[in-house]
Order: C-alpha cells, then structure tokens, then sequence
C-alpha cells in the first residue's frame, strides 16, 4: 500500500488480486482511487472456479505488469500472466524462508520452483529474503519502504495516545505483526512474563492479528500475565502509537525485512530484533538482535533500554534508504524495464 499510494496516478493504474479474503480497510481506498480489488477463492479447494476467474481477468484486461508478492498461491497468477504474455511478471521474496517448520518447508519447495519459472523478473526486500528464494540467480534489493515524514516522533501524539491510554509513567512495550509461529508470539508472552516477575510498572501493546490470537490469549492467561496486555488488532493510527511506546520488540523466526521494525525506528524508538532478523534493518544505535532462548535477556533489555533521551535519540536514526519517495522510483523502473 505504501508503494501504491506513491505510484498511483494517471500514468500507473493498479488492480489488486487477493486470494482467500480475510477483509482489509484498504479496499475502499482503492475503489475510491478507481482501481479493482478482485477477491479470489482458494485455488486449492475451488481450483474450476479460481481458473475461470483468473483466465478471465487476464482475458478482459491487459496487463504490463503482475508483480507477485507470495510465492505459494502466486504461482497460477504468474502462470495465467504468462499464458497472455504479461511481459513483465515480478516474483517478489520478502521471507527468509518459505515456511514456518522443516514439513512446510519441505512442501513448499515445488511452489517456488514454479514461481520462479513462470516469473520473468526477481526482487526482494533484502539479501537474505533474495537468497532464501533466488539462490544465486539475480534479483533487485529494493526495501520494504514507508512514508518517513509519517512514522517521525510526535511529542504531540504521545501526550495525545498516553492519555487515552491512562499510562501515566508506565513504562510501554509493543510489537506490530501478525499472531503466527511466524512472529514467535509465545516467546513475547514469557518476555511479559519475565518483564511482570521484575515488578516493574509497565503495559504492553499488541497490534496485529491472526490464527494464533485465541491460542496465544489463552497462553497470556495461563501465564497470569493478560492485565499488562492490550491486544488491540489493526488500527488507523498505529504511527502515533509508536511515539507513545518506549520499547519496540520483534523476536520473530524469520523475517525478510520486517516493515514495522523500519517504522518504530523512524519513531525514535529502541528496537529489540530477534538475531534471525536480517541486520540490513537495522538504522540506529538502540537496535539490538538478542537470540530466541532467553526472555530473561529480552526483558533485562527492555528495563535498560527505557533511560535515554528520545529527542536526542531520534537524530541518529538513518532512514533515508527505506524513505518510499526514493524507493518508489527503482520500482518505477522495475516497471518499465523488462529482462
């Protein structure tokens, strides 16, 4: 969306394909903008429905560009592009892997090798999201890039959101992804855990939502630790809740290039990465990668890293390489060059 609203406009029409709908807040926009938002069924469980639709989309409209950002169910996309000579068809990695545990993994393995042949051109949000997919062919590193001047610290919003909040000097943890395996979203719950044993005066936001939401809820409580945790889902105004926040931490299994690690950077905030995370995300001094064994250590971090001065802080963070107005225009090129 980042890149849609910078590209959009007379010259470059977007229309989107989304398989399995799960609703998004963003399809009005897009109606709004003139563009289609087709909603696909699994092509898995409807597999003559799914094709006829997609033969049909590629057959009314004609298309200069699919740019695919799932290899899984991406692939008859890029082979329904192929078939109408599509001539530019964009395999996008913004995974380190392609699966959450070796069986996946392992079952995956055939998508990709599909994926990579219908595509014509590679890119991907870092080198270790590139190698992970592309192996030694080539690709383009282009970022996961936001709009910078919306995700700086507001002294405004955090007074504004810590006042809604009723946080008085609490100190404030959050994370932003989705529930999976992925996020490593149990592992958060004993870093809570651990921050709750410190009997340190602390709350904990949690955006995002998923598969594992009721599970990992159910493990909060029985950790005795849900009254330091809002799970709050996917809000409009998540920018300002960074600036309220104190710590940011992301202990995620893998990752390409987390976009919310790049935001709550932006914001001035300490960032606790996971060392599985690819180090080209880090942007400033206070970003540290802890392995995933140990909460003790995540919380011992998390108490250390709440004394420092936050405007002076935020003059070191170096975002310019994940600012969308430069991105947008290599993916411009991506665009108009084919291979």
């Amino acid at each position: 969306m980042n890149y849609y609203r910078a590209l959009h406009g007379p010259e470059m029409r977007f229309d989107f394909l989304v398989i399995d709908d799960v609703g998004s807040p963003y399809y009005k926009e897009i109606a709004g903008n003139g563009d289609n938002v087709f909603l696909l069924p699994s092509y898995i469980k409807h597999p003559l429905k799914f094709f006829s639709l997609i033969f049909d989309i590629f057959k009314k409209s004609h298309y200069d560009v699919v740019h695919c950002n799932v290899v899984n169910s991406g692939v008859p996309v890029l082979a329904a592009a192929a078939a109408f000579n599509v001539p530019i068809r964009i395999l996008h990695s913004h995974a380190a892997q392609n699966g959450d545990v070796w069986w996946k993994q392992l079952r995956n393995k055939p998508f990709s090798a599909l994926a990579l042949h219908f595509a014509n051109k590679y890119i991907a949000c870092s080198h270790k999201a590139g190698d992970g997919l592309f192996g030694k062919r080539k690709y383009r590193i282009i970022p996961n890039a936001i709009n910078i001047s919306r995700f700086r610290y507001s002294e405004v919003a955090r007074n504004k959101i810590r006042g809604i909040e009723n946080c008085g000097d609490k100190i404030v943890v959050m994370t932003v992804g989705r529930i999976t395996t992925q996020k490593n979203p149990y592992f958060i719950v004993d870093i809570i855990r651990e921050l709750a044993n410190s009997k340190v005066d602390f709350r904990f936001w949690w955006f995002g939502d998923d598969e594992l939401n009721g599970d990992v809820q159910r493990y909060a409580e029985k950790q005795g630790v849900s009254q330091y945790i809002s799970f709050k889902g996917s809000v409009g105004n998540v920018n300002e809740y960074y600036s309220a926040a104190d710590v940011f931490v992301l202990p995620s299994l893998y990752e390409g290039l987390p976009v919310s690690g790049v935001e709550a950077q932006t914001a001035g905030l300490p960032v606790l990465f996971s060392d599985q995370i690819t180090r080209e995300t880090s942007m400033s001094v206070l970003t540290e990668f802890l392995p995933i064994d140990d909460a003790n250590l995540w919380a011992e971090k998390i108490l250390l890293d709440r004394h420092y001065d936050r405007l002076n802080y935020i003059r070191s963070v170096v975002s310019d390489s994940f600012d969308i107005r430069c991105c947008s225009k290599q993916m411009i090129k991506e665009y108009s060059i084919s291979m």
